[in-house]
């Protein structure tokens, strides 16, 4: 197989669009043999889905056999979880006098001939219908190509505002990944990253404004901490080589010189005793007066943080992109304005949901009726801000500049109650219209990271993890399925092995890192989907098709059940992005996907030739590669094709 690259490009000509238009999807529909119109439903988006035209004709149907409301019928229309290709629940049809079994039958016998439906057949209590399979590719092909890369994405009016800007797109702020300055980046930044990006890119294929942002953990008492270490333990020759490994190092050693501290306070916490003085001398006072200096613009500890900042985004930065993932905003911690906070504390104050506890602000969530969420302190004893506060502060400065219609915040399960609270405060603060906008969507935990160095992990560490596993699965390959082992084209199969391990499980499963099981084109892996995307390239490589002459061509092929069951897979991916958007599992799409490559291995032929001389074949074909490579895109991942 020739070497691979991430295409943008269609490998074929683009088709004439005639079905984009309602006028040129009739006009499809009469060429097929269907005289009469799309009946009209409300919920029926027959220019997303082709799925929706079937339903239209068949709900059409029913009214015409039963005189139930026309809606009504339309709603007793579902997927099948096995045997047909759409079930009607005859229950749901609402006929009284009538058992469902009895109407079943009776709706079977004189159910009427259509082009579109082969006869239906009763499993007792419902009725299923088969799609004709040679109607079926002479209204999908088409249908798919007009689409190209628009195919299962929702443009519809619902996602749009008339009096808006932008033309009229409903705007999402997504925050995701948001590592901390000096810290590992561990398993929940990770899948904070992966799954981030994908419900970027899932809201993106619906029609929605995508903001990015990349929230970094940098301010905060832990910045006073690594500055402590770095007067102790810094090394300019090791943080020119490699600054965020060094900062890790530097990090866990004042860490660990910090701990029994650490513990001497928790220990009088849990007798209930005062524990100010310990927090007033060594590393805590130490930490304490920086972060403090910080806040309060010293050019000498800004100076420091800064530096610090720069070179964290800056390589963080090219680390992303190895992932194709982007941010349109690396903000901060360090951005919410002292105004803003001044302004939380003073609705808070006013709203008498703020007050003094021996020198700290706090926030009793529990006395405003919300039990379980604590006490928190907002402002510690020494003036400066808790994490609680700036991203209540945050929020409103977001909402300001951005406008936004949603924000989801991308971050494990473990922080499900820092998010009741903030949500809770904004509330408690007449603030309940935006906190109603706000969503935390919550992840579960990774298992089997093991660090480069003792310190522990950064992202570099884990993509080069997997990079080094695919490079030797490329090697003992000897390309039969890859070739070329370029560093752009590595990178790519490297990052859609590693996201693609994640995206295929539930959100709220825990995820097992394992590159051996990730590193293999067998299988239902990220490798598995280029090799297949790879392969359709491959085949349609060259190829140049008037699209304009499917209409007389040669359909018959798809009377063999093998390309019929390709087929109806390709009819039900709209409705696919759709679930996977309603739940925010990318784990529907790639199960989807997986299953599509399985049944096109039943009729994959690699020995076919003169391809350019079957029409429909190469129609077929390239409608899989455009469903494969929008599906992927869809999910956050980019595919490799012909270089």
């Amino acid at each position: 197989m020739p070497n691979t690259d991430t295409v943008e490009s269609r490998p074929i000509t683009a088709a004439t669009m005639a079905t984009i238009s309602s006028g040129g999807l009739q006009a499809l529909l009469r060429r097929v043999g269907i005289k009469t119109p799309v009946p009209l439903f409300p919920s029926a988006d027959t220019q997303n889905s082709p799925m929706a035209i079937y339903l239209s004709y068949l709900a059409e149907i029913l009214v015409q056999l039963t005189e139930c409301a026309p809606q009504v019928a339309y709603e007793s229309i579902q997927w099948p979880n096995e045997l047909g290709d759409l079930v009607v629940v005859i229950p749901r049809l609402g006929i009284k006098d009538v058992s469902p079994n009895v109407l079943a039958v009776d709706l079977k016998k004189r159910f009427p001939a259509s082009l579109l439906f082969d006869h239906p057949f009763d499993d007792g209590i419902n009725l299923r219908v088969l799609f004709r399979p040679n109607t079926l590719a002479r209204v999908l092909l088409p249908y798919i190509l007009d689409r190209g890369p628009l195919y299962g994405k929702d443009l519809s009016a619902r996602h749009h505002e008339l009096d808006a800007i932008d033309n009229g797109r409903k705007k999402i702020v997504v925050e995701f990944s948001s590592p901390n300055i000096g810290m590992e980046f561990d398993g929940a930044h990770l899948r904070s990253t992966i799954i981030g990006a994908y419900i970027a890119c899932q809201y993106e294929s619906m029609g929605w404004d995508v903001v990015r942002i990349n929230f970094l953990g940098d301010w905060g008492k832990h910045i006073g901490l690594l500055a402590a270490g770095w007067s102790r333990f810094s090394s300019e020759d090791l943080f020119e080589v490699d600054p965020l490994r060094h900062l890790l190092d530097v990090y866990a050693k004042i860490n660990e010189l910090f701990k029994p501290e650490q513990d001497a306070a928790k220990n009088l916490r849990a007798q209930g005793r005062d524990n100010s003085e310990i927090e007033s001398y060594g590393i805590f006072a130490e930490k304490d007066a920086f972060f403090k200096k910080m806040e309060d613009g010293d050019p000498d500890a800004l100076a420091l943080w800064k530096r610090f900042r720069h070179v964290c985004v800056t390589h963080y930065t090219d680390l992303y992109a190895r992932l194709n993932i982007t941010f349109d905003d690396y903000s901060g911690e360090s951005e919410v304005s002292h105004d803003t906070i001044a302004e939380v504390e003073s609705i808070l104050k006013e709203k008498s949901v703020y007050r003094d506890s021996e020198g700290a602000w706090i926030i009793d969530f529990e006395k405003h009726g919300s039990k379980g969420l604590g006490i928190c302190i907002a402002r510690y004893r020494n003036g400066t801000t808790s994490y609680l506060l700036r991203d209540i502060a945050a929020v409103l400065e977001r909402s300001r500049k951005y406008s936004f219609d949603n924000m989801i915040y991308v971050v494990s399960a473990k922080q499900r109650s820092h998010f009741q609270r903030l949500f809770r405060a904004l509330e408690l603060m007449d603030h309940a219209d935006l906190a109603h906008r706000l969503r935390h969507v919550s992840f579960g935990n990774v298992q089997g990271f093991w660090p480069k160095h003792g310190t522990g992990v950064l992202l570099g560490d884990i993509f080069d993890q997997c990079r080094t596993a695919v490079q030797k699965f490329l090697e003992a390959d000897e390309g039969k399925k890859f070739q070329g082992g370029e560093s752009k084209t590595l990178d790519n199969l490297s990052a859609t092995a590693l996201m693609a391990q994640d995206l295929s499980i539930k959100r709220h499963g825990n995820l097992t890192f394992d590159t051996t099981k990730m590193a293999i084109a067998d299988g239902y892996t990220g490798l598995s989907l280029q090799h297949w995307f790879a392969k359709l390239s491959l085949k349609l490589h060259g190829a140049t098709v008037n699209w304009g002459g499917l209409e007389g061509a040669d359909y018959s092929i798809f009377e063999e059940e093998e390309y019929a069951d390709v087929l109806r897979l390709l009819a039900q991916f709209p409705g696919i992005v759709k679930s996977s958007f309603r739940s925010l599992e990318s784990s529907i799409i790639l199960t989807y996907l997986f299953h599509l490559t399985h049944l096109l291995s039943t009729v994959w032929n690699e020995e076919e030739e003169d391809l350019d001389q079957n029409l429909t074949q190469l129609a077929f074909y390239e409608t899989v590669r455009q469903v494969m490579d929008n599906g992927m895109k869809i999910i956050g991942l980019a595919p490799s094709a012909l270089a």
